[in-house]
């Protein structure tokens, strides 16, 4: 007996997005790294040069109580600038450096009482900060480098820890939807007796949600639906027949959010419909059971909205059809994509 499937066209791209997400994403986020950082007094502003060697973008936003900037840089990969610089000029008492997480570079901006305004423009070789204040301040101007002329090397020195703050500034995404390629082999081995197979290929839907999240462990339900098809004989008739399988998994999932690596282990219930359609004879209903999952999400700076996705699953969904118990569920191993976004 031969099993069809159908979305063949679609496994193949799942997996070469996966692949390319694999090698694209490494690659550009071990090109850059932060190298200085230098402030420089004028007499009516402060100009501050963040020098990045590599390709990289730029976020920024401010935080309060202590009020400061926050400038974060990725794909960033190292930092060698200085890990705090004092200025007290324009507003500005101190400048720090660090990295909050993998592949993110962070430039801090301590504000003192008078909050300054500032502007932030990109350069070609790093970000350009400049703060003004009003009129009437004394400033001793320094000598702003020539153009073309690259900054001077700071000197090293110990990298702070990023305040608590911080970063719960950046915060993870708690919503991922996406599709998975899943390859399922039944545990009843009649399934292989009548129908030539045990191991079937489909798509499915999976939808992650997080409740409750404390640090880099969180809380979260997922959802996950499928449709499998076959063909083979009757297992009442021995007549030609067509049967189908929709397991939907509704499990709770402990997530350790670490960078850019989330882990996971659920487990939950497993409800599956099943319907077999003959000339002679039709069967249908549905049967519940439990099933338990392990497996990880991966991204990279790259593409922050994307997640790829592997996963192991064990089910047992046991239903019985005129006194005969047949085990539905099965191992299941796949992987997919995921758009990751916060809903909530």
């Amino acid at each position: 007996m031969n099993i069809s499937f159908r979305p063949l066209g679609l496994e193949v791209l799942l997996w070469s997005c996966l692949f390319g997400l694999a090698l694209a994403g490494p690659a550009q986020a071990d090109s850059s790294r932060l190298i200085s950082v230098q402030p420089v007094v004028h007499s009516t502003e402060l100009e501050v040069f963040i020098r990045v060697e590599g390709a990289f973008e730029h976020t920024f936003f401010e935080l309060h109580n202590p009020p400061r900037l926050v400038l974060d840089l990725t794909p960033v990969k190292e930092v060698t600038a200085p890990g705090a610089i004092a200025v007290h000029a324009f507003g500005v008492e101190k400048i720090r450096t660090g990295q909050p997480q993998p592949g993110t570079a962070r430039v801090v901006f301590e504000f003192g009482a008078r909050r300054p305004f500032y502007l932030v423009n990109k350069t070609p070789d790093g970000v350009q900060v400049l703060f003004l204040s009003g009129a009437g301040e004394k400033r001793i101007e320094s000598p702003r480098p020539p153009a073309g002329q690259p900054l001077p090397p700071a000197p090293e020195q110990p990298q702070p820890a990023v305040s608590e703050p911080e970063k719960k500034a950046a915060t993870p995404p708690t919503t991922l939807v996406g599709f998975d390629v899943v390859n399922m082999t039944l545990a009843d081995q009649r399934f292989k007796d009548v129908f030539g197979h045990r191991t079937k290929s489909c798509l499915a839907l999976d939808v992650t949600q997080v409740l409750f999240a404390s640090g880099r462990l969180a809380l979260a339900v997922g959802v996950e639906y499928q449709q499998m098809s076959f063909e083979g004989q009757s297992t009442i008739t021995g007549q030609a027949t067509q049967v189908s399988i929709a397991p939907l998994n509704l499990g709770l999932r402990a997530i350790f959010r670490a960078g850019y690596l989330w882990p996971y282990a659920s487990a939950g219930l497993a409800v599956y419909h099943y319907e077999e359609k003959s000339s002679l004879h039709n069967t249908m209903g549905t049967s519940t059971g439990f099933s338990l999952q392990g497996g990880a999400y991966f991204g990279t700076p790259s593409f922050k909205l994307l997640r790829a996705k592997i996963f192991l699953r064990w089910t047992s969904v046991v239903s019985e059809e005129n006194g005969l118990r047949v085990n539905l569920g099965g191992t299941e191993i796949g992987a997919g994509l995921a758009l990751a976004f916060n809903l909530f």
